[in-house]
């Protein structure tokens, strides 16, 4: 069983999951979700603790944790960033588009 379905068995794009982790997993990529987070999320380790990492959050946005803000448009389902050694998030990505999003991991990652 994926850790995704395991750790979050309510969740409500599997299909969106599952395309961000099968384009990535080859690149270093795995499902680190935990059930403590808000949303299911995917993980790159890049060494000397930090790490790339992607949030799936609900495509039901009556589901999300920030719903208004998802409704409005200020939030997006998908968000990807470099965590650093304190936990903190250097600078993030938001997307809606999954398609958009793994191209511009791709891209980061040929850098």
């Amino acid at each position: 069983m994926n850790r995704v379905k395991k750790e979050f068995p309510d969740f409500d794009d599997i299909e969106a999951f599952e395309k961000i982790l099968s384009a990535l997993k080859s690149d270093g990529f795995e499902d680190h979700s935990w059930h403590n987070d808000v949303s299911p999320c995917v993980l790159k380790d890049m060494g000397n603790d930090f790490y790339l990492v992607i949030w799936i959050d609900y495509k039901n946005p009556d589901l999300a944790e920030f719903v208004d803000a998802r409704k409005d448009g200020d939030t997006k389902q998908f968000i990807f960033g470099e965590r650093d050694p304190d936990g903190e998030y250097l600078q993030t990505y938001e997307y809606d588009d999954a398609n958009k999003l793994i191209a511009d991991v791709k891209k980061v990652l040929n850098q």
